[in-house]
């Protein structure tokens, strides 16, 4: 995906989430709604011990992954957050975690 279509997608994001009327204690329980619903994924996909009758959701885990994305961005652009603090900490972050996989 081209970077000017991430762009307006996270622009729309951040446009929702400023409209959203849930206050942040709120979207963190909806992130811990999400996360257990990516983490039951994972167990049905690895076929872990109580998991292995269950049948994967329609979304699976990738959709499960987006479903806490978009949380994650709600409670970051609500909080006060930009599209381009977001870059910059992003970068931030990744160079770290690079140097961290360089050291391996």
């Amino acid at each position: 995906m081209p970077a000017r279509e991430l762009q307006i997608i996270l622009e729309t994001i951040r446009n929702l989430s400023l409209k959203e009327p849930k206050p942040v204690e709120q979207r963190m329980l909806k992130l811990a709604e999400e996360s257990g619903e990516l983490a039951k994924e994972i167990l049905i996909a690895k076929k872990a011990s109580g998991s292995k009758h269950k049948e994967p959701g329609a979304d699976g885990i990738l959709g499960e992954c987006i479903d806490v994305m978009l949380v994650v961005y709600s409670v970051y652009f609500s909080s006060g957050g930009t599209l381009e603090d977001l870059t910059s900490r992003l970068e931030a972050k990744s160079s770290k975690w690079q140097k961290y996989q360089d050291a391996l």
